[in-house]
């Protein structure tokens, strides 16, 4: 394990005044609370992800690849203590990036040919938790069950993105990766979200049968200095970003029969295709 000091640690470590002095708990709480920021970034394989921007060599044939759009939801993030002890980070709720649980990531800056998207980007989750030393974090790429079924007309920031809305009953796209390949020149796209939904009455669902959530665990992190890196060329590094399966759309939708959607699914540790997942590290730790 790399020797590190986070923010959190070197809290423990001032004088008891300075200490009160510091805490964001309310007076009477058994626990003061810290403050945390998590810094993300997408990259694909050594390469920072950038509108207007193109790669060469990604997936099975070695495709270029030129961005459309990059965007995810992250919820229920925890981190582990030093007892092995996982607590929730509670996001601050800032009417525009997080929601109860919920934090969206916008790589893209609509710029080039990301036409689609905003020129607001977010890379940073900030939330609180109670004082400690933490080395290991773990979240879910996705959108909570009991928020994925609302109406987005209606639904407070960041939910209220209709980009990242397919509808009341399928829900939110949890991730939204599009651009244009080589074989594939006017669009190729991953929309990653829950499918065969039950409706319920008066609109949403009451389940779904694929939830289709990642769950992301990574350790040995500081908090300090790490950046967590999104790794498009490790994400679809078994894909064929040229071609896509008859009668489906140019890339995968989530759907249950879709094989262009079997190899993504299988690097976030999702199964698909009733195959078993061989799951990539497409989230890794980088020093800043």
């Amino acid at each position: 394990m790399r020797p590190h000091t986070s923010p959190l640690t070197r809290t423990l470590l001032l004088p008891p005044l300075l200490l009160l002095g510091t805490a964001c708990g309310n007076a009477g709480d058994d626990t003061t609370t810290q403050p945390l920021t998590l810094n993300f970034a997408a990259q694909v394989g050594d390469e920072a992800f950038a509108c207007g921007q193109t790669y060469e060599g990604l997936g099975t044939t070695e495709s270029s690849f030129e961005p459309f759009d990059f965007r995810l939801f992250i919820s229920e993030i925890e981190l582990r203590d030093t007892n092995g002890q996982w607590q929730p980070l509670n996001l601050d709720q800032d009417g525009t990036w997080q929601h109860e649980s919920l934090a969206l990531l916008d790589f893209e800056d609509a710029t080039g040919r990301c036409q689609n998207g905003t020129t607001e980007t977010r890379d940073i989750v900030t939330g609180t938790l109670p004082e400690g030393s933490y080395d290991a974090l773990r979240f879910t790429i996705g959108v909570p069950f009991e928020l994925n079924h609302i109406d987005a007309a209606t639904a407070p920031a960041p939910l209220n993105q209709s980009a990242m809305f397919w509808n009341w009953l399928g829900g939110y796209k949890f991730m939204r990766i599009e651009g244009a390949t080589t074989g594939l020149s006017t669009g190729w796209q991953f929309h990653l979200g829950s499918t065969a939904c039950e409706p319920a009455e008066g609109g949403g669902a009451t389940s779904c049968a694929n939830a289709n959530r990642p769950r992301i665990e990574l350790s040995d992190v500081d908090f300090d200095a790490d950046t967590l890196v999104f790794d498009l060329a490790r994400l679809l590094a078994s894909a064929n970003l040229d071609a896509h399966q008859e009668g489906t759309p140019a890339g995968c939708m989530s759907g249950p029969t879709d094989t262009d959607c079997q190899p993504i699914f299988s690097a976030l540790n999702l199964p698909h295709s009733e195959q078993s997942p061989e799951p990539r590290q497409v989230v890794r730790i980088q020093s800043r």
